[in-house]
């Protein structure tokens, strides 16, 4: 990725503009759009969000190996946010006080929750892959996710828990945040809705490690599964541990942020784990995500999971409003790009499918699969919608 300390190695014109073959030497003097990535970097969902930064370090790669975006280079800032609110605010600060950024890719209910009204006040655009609360529902004229909110896929895991999988009694393990709250809140409110029963519910904190005396009060109760709503990979995949370890046999259900790598760390002990994805598959990626797959596959020598290409989407987006406001010869701002991709971009097909956007409540419907853990892997095995 070019930044602005590349182009102070290179004398002349000529030589900056042949680093990047589609940029012209007059585009190359011009200081590179930045988008701001305030994500995790380090704690919990630190491996996460550094899955995150691949996808969109791709989409960097490749649109600087173009035209550019608008006719720019363009270089991700990056800010740590460790998930956490105060952590997202400073982030912010630093991105828009210091770094000028007017579009920010960010993520996680508690970040988002706290930046959202400085991104109002400041005309900042948000836009995140990575939010699944419907906390944040209708939370700021800045705000657009691409990642569908979990009060709408648990409408479609949950009868595929019921119909496919033949679960009766389900209990609900709730991790004590925005997120893990409304999801509960959701995941109740449907399973009852389809004429079925919550058998057991508890909680627990965001860093807990040991689960046992929840799990033990959970499994007293015979669940034929239990919905998990943390979103850090690595409490997920101590639930899980623990919950065998203990003897539970049955099955597990969550969503997107169960496709974490440290659920592969289980091995055997993740059979039984089901969880909602949007209908991306890295295997069968289709036309408009084979160039994405194979540039990650060459990059880093292993295929991109869903995460990865919803960043990767996230940068071809931005490049995408940035070329169409250039051509109106319009700057790029937090306004004109939000302007822009509401008034002209109500759908868009990226590597990981097609996005359908509500701008009114800053929602994104998008077609799902459900997929489950096996052989190592995260295998789709059905369609959702």
């Amino acid at each position: 990725m070019i930044n602005r300390r590349t182009f102070a190695k290179h004398a002349g014109l000529a030589a900056v503009a042949g680093i990047v073959p589609g940029i012209s030497s007059a585009q190359a003097t011009r200081e590179p759009r930045r988008i701001g990535f305030l994500m995790p970097l380090t704690g919990g969902s630190g491996k996460l969000g550094h899955m995150m930064l691949e996808g969109a370090t791709v989409g960097v790669d490749e649109i600087n190996a173009g035209s550019g975006a608008g006719g720019r280079l363009i270089e991700l800032v990056q800010e740590d946010s460790q998930a956490l609110a105060q952590q997202g605010i400073a982030g912010f600060r630093k991105l828009v006080d210091v770094n000028k950024t007017d579009v920010i890719f960010t993520g996680w209910t508690a970040v988002v929750s706290a930046i959202a009204p400085l991104a109002g006040e400041s005309k900042v655009m948000l836009v995140s892959a990575s939010t699944a609360s419907p906390a944040v529902r209708g939370i700021s004229p800045y705000f657009q996710s691409t990642w569908m909110f979990d009060d709408e896929t648990v409408k479609l895991i949950l009868p595929y828990a019921k119909d496919k999988l033949k679960v009766k009694s389900l209990a609900v393990l709730t991790v004590v945040s925005d997120l893990g709250t409304a999801l509960a809140q959701a995941v109740k409110a449907d399973w009852t809705r389809i004429g079925e029963q919550i058998v057991a519910e508890d909680v627990h904190q965001p860093a807990e490690a040991n689960f046992r005396p929840i799990l033990i009060k959970l499994l007293g109760a015979k669940p034929d599964a239990i919905y998990l709503t943390s979103s850090n990979g690595k409490q997920l995949a101590q639930i899980v541990r623990q919950a065998r370890e203990i003897g539970y046999k049955g099955i597990f259900l969550s969503y997107g942020a169960f496709e974490d790598p440290e659920v592969l760390t289980l091995g055997t002990q993740a059979d039984g784990c089901y969880y909602s994805s949007p209908s991306y598959d890295a295997a069968n990626p289709g036309p408009t995500g084979r160039k994405f797959v194979d540039a990650f596959q060459k990059k880093y020598g292993r295929l991109p999971n869903v995460h990865q290409a919803n960043h990767y989407d996230l940068v071809l987006l931005y490049s995408a409003v940035a070329d169409g406001l250039a051509k109106q010869n319009k700057a790029l701002t937090g306004a004109s790009f939000r302007d822009y991709l509401t008034a002209t971009m109500p759908q868009y097909q990226g590597a990981a499918g097609a996005y359908k956007f509500n701008f009114k409540d800053g929602s994104v419907l998008r077609s799902s699969i459900v997929k489950v853990v096996r052989d190592g892997k995260f295998t789709k095995i059905d369609d959702l919608s």
